[in-house]
């Protein structure tokens, strides 16, 4: 039996026939657990709570009969055997005939056990062949859905008689009439010679065990057709004499025509996007660390220059092609557990002289355990445009030198002069006219300070005399004076950069910290810059009130701008009440 231990429920009033009848059964060797009631009420609820395997029940009781009690099984299949001595021949048969499985004299309890596993064998067997019923059914279902559903015809192919017999489904597909389903077979029907031609000889081949399958599309075209329709046929000979003569072929028939419709439209599509990224010199990829493969465009081959290197690995893409200089930056960001990105970096072509710019930005997809699946992306060549917006960005640079100058030398000296001249005023020495010659004193003296700020703020003079270095110490002095926060600062570097750096690293500092001052509400900041041998990089941080980064204000275009101009890499990192922290790489010209 399937059971370890059986769950045995008894209906007896008699508790020495109750143990009797557990006795034969212990005795049998039926390892079993029994619950013993004597209404109703009590056999209901352990017929729920207990869920017995079997139940036993004396027929006569004080308040019911087993009848009464088998009627509360309903449709529980459960084997239930009357165990009584006064019952009848008729009542018995009674009894099986509602569905009671057997019947045992209490004056013959040996017979108990036997009876038990038989009828635990019975419901085993009703059980399996319910099941295996059950599965063929569904099967069947499934089969008919599946033709249903992927809309297949099916065909028949006497080769002795050169018949073939085809479904409903099939006659629709070929344009048939229903009164064509058995008729010769002429390689199926409705279409040209040139395919006929070509399906025969694709059957020749497989009848010669050529092929292991016979598999083909074909076009038909009616005469009142506007466009033709596809159709795919699949068999295979499933029976052959012993000499290896085909005696019957089977397969099936699919309308393909609106797949065939997708294809065409899909190549189009494909020689759309691919003028698309020739004109926008955009290229496409699709990378799978686990399986090695790595998919590209035209357009991206175009851009790395991989004509002659259609096999190329992203290992020897990323030792080839992407800048030294830049490779530490993009291995953080690729790896860096997050699912989007996008970025600038620079590529070298095989003539290393040619450096280009490009723009990267992909989807990242994790499994389970967060291992990269896939990255699919597009990469821009924006070297043109970095080339533009730089010649910008210098022009409006010089402009705002050129104002400055004029500012310090025009107005400025304009302010000394007039302030000088005030101071020369003679006055009748009241005490009114003295303090309100000092009190223009003071206003001139102030707005000749505040011209000298802006002046500065303007142009790099500051950076040209004194250097990056001693720029940006003055810079931690200013804000140190003006925040209310603990500046803690590292500031290692030599002060030999080339004067678009120098101004770029500070002006993004400057700008950083003059969002500090006025939004953050910080109790620390830190300013650190320090060199590599290859890269320098500023850092701003602090722990103030931070923002949702999402919101692309135009202090974080500017600087992200500035450090794309100078072929960088920018970040910034912050969350609500997280603080912020600004990061950018800048590579350096060795």
């Amino acid at each position: 039996m399937e059971y370890k231990k059986l769950n045995i429920l008894l209906l007896e009033d008699s508790v020495e026939d109750a143990e009797l009848a557990i006795y034969e059964l212990n005795r049998a060797g039926l390892d079993n657990d029994a619950v013993t009631v004597n209404n109703l009420k009590s056999f209901r609820e352990n017929l729920y709570d207990f869920l017995p395997h079997v139940v036993i029940s004396d027929y006569h009781l004080p308040s019911c009969t087993a009848l009464d009690a088998f009627d509360v099984l309903g449709d529980i299949d459960i084997p239930f055997i009357i165990v009584s001595r006064l019952v009848g021949e008729e009542t018995a048969v009674e009894a099986l005939k509602k569905g009671v499985t057997d019947y045992v004299s209490k004056d013959h309890l040996s017979r108990l056990p036997l009876v038990i596993e038989r009828a635990l064998n019975e419901a085993k067997a009703l059980r399996h062949r319910k099941t295996v019923e059950h599965e063929l059914i569904q099967s069947k279902e499934r089969l008919e859905l599946a033709l249903e559903g992927t809309n297949l015809g099916v065909w028949d192919l006497d080769f002795m008689s050169n018949t073939i017999v085809y479904n409903s489904r099939s006659l629709s597909i070929l344009g048939l009439p229903p009164e064509e389903g058995i008729q010769a077979f002429n390689y199926f029907q409705g279409y040209e010679n040139v395919e006929r031609e070509r399906l025969k000889q694709e059957m020749d081949e497989h009848v010669a065990g050529r092929s292991a399958i016979f598999d083909q599309e074909f076009s038909i075209r009616n005469d009142d057709a506007e466009t033709a329709k596809w159709v795919l046929v699949r068999g295979k000979v499933i029976r052959r004499a012993p000499d290896g003569t085909p005696l019957r072929a089977s397969g099936t028939l699919m309308d393909i025509t609106e797949k065939k419709v997708n294809e065409e439209k899909l190549k189009k599509n494909q020689a759309i996007l691919e003028n698309a990224e020739a004109v926008a010199h955009i290229g496409s990829f699709e990378w799978m660390p686990r399986s090695g493969r790595f998919i590209y465009s035209d357009g991206f081959a175009e851009i790395f220059e991989l004509k002659n290197k259609p096999e190329l690995s992203v290992r020897e893409l990323y030792r080839d092609r992407i800048h030294s200089q830049d490779r530490p930056y993009l291995r953080e960001v690729l790896f860096n557990g997050k699912g989007f990105y996008d970025i600038e970096h620079r590529i070298k072509t095989p003539n290393d002289d040619d450096v280009r710019i490009l723009r990267n930005s992909g989807n990242i997809k994790y499994n389970n355990k967060g291992n990269i699946v896939s990255i699919m992306g597009i990469v821009q060549d924006i070297t043109e445009q970095r080339e533009i917006s730089k010649s910008i960005f210098n022009a409006q640079q010089y402009e705002r030198s050129r104002m400055a100058r004029d500012i310090h030398d025009g107005i400025g000296q304009m302010l000394v002069a007039t302030k000088f001249k005030i101071s020369s005023l003679e006055t009748d020495h009241s005490e009114i006219m003295e303090a309100k010659k000092e009190e223009i004193e003071d206003l001139m003296a102030t707005t000749l300070e505040e011209v000298r700020r802006v002046s500065r703020n303007m142009s790099n003079r500051h950076l040209e005399e004194f250097g990056l270095k001693k720029t940006m110490e003055y810079l931690v002095e200013q804000i140190q004076y003006v925040g209310d926060f603990v500046v803690t600062h590292y500031i290692d570097i030599p002060d030999d950069y080339n004067m678009e750096l120098s101004n770029a690293i500070y002006r993004i500092a400057q700008e950083a910290t003059n969002n500090i001052i006025k939004y953050a509400h910080a109790s620390n900041v830190s300013i650190k810059v320090e060199s590599t041998n290859q890269n320098i990089i500023l850092e701003v941080t602090d722990d103030g009130v931070g923002f949702d980064t999402e919101n692309n204000w135009n202090g974080i275009k500017n600087m992200k701008e500035r450090t794309s101009l100078q072929n960088g890499h920018f970040e910034i990192s912050s969350s609500v009440g997280k603080g912020t922290v600004i990061k950018s790489w800048f590579p350096l010209n060795t």
